[in-house]
């Protein structure tokens, strides 16, 4: 009985083993098998948001950017990933969305974020700031950056905002 289970178990990790190895190669050949996008054929609009004074009570501050693909071929974001902890974004494009993003610390990456823009489709770049995440030391002027890396040769964009939080 003992060699049935260990024959199972070593069946279950060969199994297991060899479909992480297979999807992991598809997502390197979809990667490749995109037709490259120049870096022109891409726009994040705004640039930057001035979003005044923000009164620390009164919650998330929400701010909406355009990203655009002119070209005829499809577009893919790799990686999101903002300049502090109080800021998070994420991408829609219909019923599709990112999970939120936020800042890379201690050596830690975000994951791969794998989200396609069709050519001539635009998406919604969705950036959330939390005034308070920073309690009353984080009054005062904030400036943060929000960086889209997309498949090359487009490379990284970049956002931002600033602002000023008030207590009142």
């Amino acid at each position: 009985m003992n060699k049935k289970i260990l024959v199972i178990l070593i069946a279950m990790f060969a199994l297991v083993g060899g479909a992480v190895f297979l999807f992991a190669g598809d997502k390197q050949s979809s990667d490749a098998s995109l037709a490259k996008v120049e870096a022109q054929e891409v726009s994040v609009t705004p640039e930057s948001y001035d979003i005044g004074r923000v009164l620390m009570k009164d919650g998330i501050v929400t701010r909406e950017y355009e990203i655009k693909n002119s070209s005829s071929n499809t577009l893919r974001i790799k990686n999101i990933a903002t300049s502090c902890m109080c800021t998070r974004a994420q991408v829609i494009l219909g019923d599709k969305r990112t999970r939120l993003y936020s800042m890379e610390m201690s050596g830690a990456k975000n994951p791969n974020v794998d989200f396609d823009i069709p050519g001539g489709q635009s998406a919604k770049l969705v950036v959330k700031f939390d005034p308070a995440a920073h309690g009353p030391a984080g009054v005062g002027k904030v400036d943060r950056v929000v960086s889209l890396t997309f498949l090359d040769p487009v490379g990284t964009r970049q956002v931002a905002f600033s602002g000023e939080v008030v207590l009142q």
